[in-house]
């Protein structure tokens, strides 16, 4: 069992149609912040063109949930991670394994 000791947001992405028809995206929050499981999987600097990228994948492991999609967001310490994947160990049902990498800028 491992430790579910931080505290993340999960986000989904909301499209909203203004009085004169243009579309906005936004964030909001499929439910209550969840307890997780937190481990940085790799990081890696690419340079390219004179520029520092850096690229982040983590993992965050929850208590089961049923609407939880790739499409789906994660804020973890103001931070926006976008899932890539979505692992329900052997079918279990009780943990949610959620592999996830950073956003660009935000």
């Amino acid at each position: 069992m491992k430790l579910k000791d931080k505290k993340i947001e999960l986000l989904r992405q909301v499209h909203i149609r203004d009085n004169e028809g243009f579309t906005t995206t936004t964030l909001e929050p499929i439910c209550a912040p969840v307890w997780a499981y937190f481990r940085q999987l790799s990081g890696k600097e690419v340079f390219a063109a004179a520029t520092t990228n850096y690229k982040e994948e983590v993992l965050f492991t929850v208590n089961y949930r049923a609407d939880i999609t790739n499409s789906d967001v994660v804020r973890y310490n103001g931070v926006l991670y976008d899932i890539t994947r979505v692992d329900v160990f052997e079918g279990y049902n009780e943990d949610l394994t959620l592999y996830c990498s950073r956003r660009a800028r935000q």
